[in-house]
């Protein structure tokens, strides 16, 4: 199931079948459950696939290259954030929306897409025409969550989101931290994210303040048990 809250002032779900199709740039780094999410969604007649990646390091490209309406994207992937990615693409492609199509909706996750005002939020878990009425719903001014979901955010606000440490840190050093748990070492990092080692250490030593981490180790553990990476 999921949840709709409108946000344009005469949003609608019924789409006229004359209008142009919702263009989506699908991210997700599993070649075979991108293909399958592609195929799903070309034959509904009213979606078109605009590009395929698979590597987070292509998500800005392709967003200012295709300029989608939609971008539905993994939040588990090796590298560089995707979250981060899409949202310095739609900098350049300002009428893109990101939507996250995961299947670990983690609240270290939710707090941050929350955070940034995705357009919707969907697993991996819901059926498949789910999904698709879902998009159709976002493309027509409504933000979309799936019950799972929705139902971590109202815990959280009830909490006020654990006051986590992850939303102390910025969005390049969570990429940093979660370069760390995934075991690269500064070089490798300062390659993937396009930085000097230096910065990179400045920032692994900013990370390690604002979640109380003294050495990799624990802050790789953190990073695990904080849902930013997967053991």
């Amino acid at each position: 199931m999921l949840y709709y809250h409108v946000m344009a002032e005469h949003a609608e779900t019924n789409r006229d079948p004359a209008e142009r199709p919702i263009r989506i740039l699908v991210v997700d780094d599993h070649k075979i459950v991108a293909d399958a999410i592609c195929t799903l969604l070309e034959v509904t007649g009213d979606i078109e696939i605009v590009g395929r990646v698979y590597e987070s390091s292509k998500i800005r490209q392709s967003i200012v290259a295709y300029r989608p309406d939609i971008v539905l994207c993994d939040l588990e992937m090796p590298g560089e954030d995707p979250l981060e990615a899409c949202i310095d693409g739609i900098a350049e492609s300002t009428e893109t929306k990101i939507v996250v199509l995961t299947a670990f909706p983690t609240d270290a996750h939710i707090a941050r897409a929350v955070g940034v005002h995705v357009a919707g939020f969907m697993t991996k878990h819901e059926p498949a025409e789910t999904v698709v009425d879902g998009i159709r719903a976002i493309a027509a001014g409504h933000e979309v969550y799936s019950d799972e979901v929705r139902e971590r955010m109202m815990s959280n606000e009830e909490n006020t989101i654990r006051e986590s440490k992850i939303l102390a840190l910025s969005p390049r050093e969570l990429t940093i931290v979660r370069l760390v748990a995934q075991g690269l070492t500064t070089g490798q990092i300062a390659e993937t994210v396009y930085r000097s080692p230096k910065t990179v250490d400045n920032q692994i030593s900013s990370a390690f303040v604002k979640t109380g981490c003294s050495n990799r180790v624990e802050l790789s553990r953190w990073a695990i048990r904080e849902g930013l990476v997967q053991a």
